[in-house]
């Protein structure tokens, strides 16, 4: 059912900078760049060796998940993406564990949803189907 990690999120002020210092300290390579704009958040995939992979994430307005978690916390460690191939499945088998499920996305892809920091120690877990 788990597949592994699959990214690690990181809220960061500035997208452009911390690219440009992973690129020159670890030799860290951009792979994708992507405007949520319904979010007010701008995400980057950066990769570290293949097999590595941060998405750093930066606020584009103060009313989106990214802009509270800035204000409340200045940055840092966002969330943990676990790779799943099915997510519909996963998410009801943590629910009956009574797990909070929340943000299910599963009308597009990839399909995402999110273990509530409550259920988590207070980590925010991403759940991602990579079938």
């Amino acid at each position: 059912m788990i597949k592994g990690i699959d990214h690690v999120g990181i809220a960061v002020k500035s997208i452009d900078e911390m690219v440009s210092f992973l690129e020159n300290i670890f030799g860290a390579k951009e792979v994708s760049r992507t405007d949520y704009p319904g979010l007010q958040q701008i995400s980057a995939k950066v990769n570290l060796n293949g097999d590595t992979e941060f998405e750093l994430m930066e606020a584009t307005g103060p009313d989106g998940a990214i802009g509270k978690f800035m204000e409340k916390s200045g940055g840092g460690l966002h969330h943990i993406s676990i790779r799943c191939d099915d997510i519909k499945t996963f998410s009801d088998e943590l629910e009956q564990k009574g797990i909070k499920v929340v943000g299910k996305m599963f009308d597009r892809e990839p399909k995402v949803a999110f273990v509530h920091p409550k259920s988590a120690q207070g980590l925010l877990i991403e759940i991602k189907e990579v079938p």
